[in-house]
């Protein structure tokens, strides 16, 4: 694939002064790290630390030194290979559902209530189904312990769908326990961290600080070879400044300071550039995932781990604010294209609503068509002799059509002009002959039709009965 020219929020010398402020950020102010052998491991490396402080302040050559061991490739397993794919700088988009909601808005009702488990079930039934929606996250339901929740979560994604998992674990003990259901279903440790199936999901707390037990996660993830997705999410205005420029280059630092923990620990440990500020609405402090600088500062993200890191991007696009399929699909689409045409790689939030507070199944199979779309515009337009088509132009000459000419057939069945399923085409009275169904109707039929349908090849009884009895574990211990 040959990427098209990307659009460009920065000049030169502004990414320059973003990276320059970032490395001054953590050499001046450093990373509060709460974790004793994360700072000595720092220690050693040539980070200045002040254990009583426990903070941790990092010469910028031993941050570019860790750079450099950063795979530029991130790959993604599925529970078989059919279902891998990898991030490339030039390569193509991926979507994926955002983790840490706890609401559903219910199939059948429309309404929003807490998530149940039956509800992570269907959601994950239909992203296995859903052809450009790649990795499921996190749903946080409500039926079972709040103690092991992501435990039950991860149990629903392991059995009910089959493709890559970014998972975030309550604590490092829950941690441990995933790793064991991951080995009960690739067979042993060796086979999880040669293609494991899941990405430990964690994140400093912006500003600059690593708590204890999310540091216990990342050095762990090293130790069992899982890769770390990190969103780094300073939120403009209350945990960031006001400045879109001040939230980027202090998000982009907390990165480099996690990233150099992580290269420590494990040199060529896998972790995609994955840096996801928001914005406050300053009226209230709530963190807003659509507002209009958003895409500001995904297309600034995007350019900066292009062109400075040669890491493909990751982070928000397909979130969303309010509580109207009309506002979620504008503001979904305001901000893919922004990330989609600036080189992003992972598009974040498929079925994301309510500023990141709950997941809707019909919005996940509208967002499935907006990917489609986003790779379209990727893949931008080809000219070459073929595509410009000067023979068959004079072939068919003034007043003629194109319609029969294998030119046409050829080109059209390699997707030079795409489909839509959910967004109409029709004239209005085809329209109003089909029942003048809106996008949201027809997703709602859409995702109907594929949980009659669709069938997820079950895991092995053994292997369901022994994951049944890990969860049954932990949840006595934590009785």
């Amino acid at each position: 694939m040959i990427a098209p020219p990307y659009l460009r929020m920065l000049t030169d010398e502004e990414v320059r002064r973003v990276y320059q402020a970032s490395l001054q950020i953590l050499a001046q102010t450093g990373m509060t790290v709460e974790h004793e052998r994360a700072r000595l491991m720092l220690e050693a490396a040539g980070a200045q630390v002040d254990h009583d402080a426990q903070m941790v302040r990092f010469p910028p050559e031993l941050v570019e030194e860790k750079l450099k061991l950063v795979p530029r490739v991130t790959p993604y397993h599925g529970r078989t290979p059919d279902f891998d794919f990898a991030l490339t700088l030039d390569g193509d988009i991926y979507g994926r559902v955002a983790g840490g909601a706890t609401g559903y808005i219910d199939l059948h009702t429309g309404k929003h209530r807490r998530a149940r488990l039956a509800d992570w079930r269907e959601f994950a039934t239909l992203v296995d189904a859903l052809p450009n929606v790649n990795v499921v996250a996190t749903l946080h339901c409500g039926d079972v312990s709040l103690k092991t929740a992501d435990i039950h979560s991860l149990h629903v994604l392991l059995t009910s769908q089959r493709k890559n998992i970014v998972h975030n674990a309550f604590s490092a003990q829950n941690l441990r326990i995933m790793f064991d259901m991951l080995a009960t279903v690739f067979g042993s440790r060796e086979a999880v961290a040669e293609r494991p199936q899941m990405h430990v999901m964690l994140s400093p707390i912006s500003p600059l600080y690593l708590n204890a037990d999310d540091t216990e996660q990342l050095l762990m993830a090293c130790e069992f070879g899982l890769p770390t997705d990190i969103p780094i999410m300073p939120t403009a205005g209350t945990t960031g400044p006001i400045t879109l420029a001040g939230t980027l280059a202090l998000a982009n630092a907390e990165f480099l300071g996690t990233m150099t923990l992580a290269q420590t620990a494990r040199p060529g440990h896998i972790m995609p550039f994955f840096v996801d500020p928001v914005v406050a609405d300053m009226k209230t402090g709530n963190p807003l995932f659509a507002a209009p600088e958003i895409g500001i500062l995904v297309a600034a993200i995007s350019q900066l781990g292009r062109e400075v890191y040669a890491m493909p991007p990751e982070g928000i696009g397909l979130d969303s604010d309010g509580f109207t399929v009309e506002q979620a699909v504008f503001q979904k689409c305001q901000n893919t294209v922004f990330q989609a045409l600036a080189g992003g790689k992972l598009i974040i939030g498929a079925g994301l609503v309510e500023a990141s507070m709950a997941l809707d199944p019909v919005q996940l199979v509208i967002d499935d068509e907006i990917l489609s779309i986003a790779r379209r515009w990727t893949r931008g337009m080809r000219v070459d002799d073929e595509t410009l088509a000067v023979d068959v132009i004079h072939r068919v000459g003034p007043r003629g059509h194109f319609l029969m000419e294998e030119h046409t057939l050829k080109l059209v069945r390699s997707g030079e002009l795409i489909d839509t399923k959910i967004f109409d085409r029709d004239r209005r009275d085809v329209w109003e002959m089909k029942g003048s169904k809106s996008p949201a109707q027809k997703a709602h039929e859409k995702a109907l039709s594929i949980l009659e349908k669709h069938q997820v090849p079950p895991l092995p009884d053994a292997v369901l009965r022994e994951l049944d009895r890990i969860v049954r574990a932990a949840d006595a211990q934590h009785d």
